[in-house]
């Protein structure tokens, strides 16, 4: 079983360009790892993921799979099962829901997963793991925790 979590952020595109309309995710430009915990905490920060378009309204399980990378010969991915919109309009989308965590040598284990997107700067952060859905405050923390991820790779692109 897998323990512990990973938290995603990056850009996206959705089908109407806006976050309040969207019924689809058509790309992921950019997508990184910006937080770990557990069985995850040998991958480094930063690494690039592979986030695969999605549509969440109506959605159509599965997606299999959501994301996915590797570190040396290990193959992480998650693929999404369940789909909850928690909220949708004043510029921010909530996802919720569940899906199977998988890590090369691990059996699959169900986890939980939350996303949010925000239209202003066009970002997303997206956190998994084998334990509830967060709270709202701990939902928080992991948006605030991806946010900043994502500023400190904006400085780092910034300067090179």
């Amino acid at each position: 079983m897998i323990s512990g979590g990973i938290s995603l952020g990056g850009s996206y595109t959705t089908d109407t360009g806006d976050i309040n309309t969207a019924n689809a995710f058509t790309s992921f430009p950019s997508a990184f790892v910006v937080s770990t915990s557990g069985d995850y905490s040998s991958v480094p920060l930063f690494t690039s993921v592979t986030q695969n378009p999605f549509v969440f309204d109506p959605f159509a399980p599965p997606v299999s799979p959501l994301w996915t990378f590797m570190v040396g010969t290990d193959t992480y991915s998650f693929d999404l099962l369940t789909l909850s919109i928690d909220q949708q309009g004043n510029d921010t989308l909530n996802l919720s829901g569940t899906g199977d965590l998988n890590i090369t040598g691990f059996d699959t284990t169900t986890g939980t997963w939350v996303f949010t997107a925000n239209q202003a700067g066009g970002t997303f952060s997206f956190s998994s793991s084998n334990g509830a859905v967060p709270d709202g405050g701990s939902a928080l923390i992991l948006f605030g925790l991806a946010l900043g991820g994502l500023e400190a790779l904006r400085r780092k692109l910034a300067v090179a």
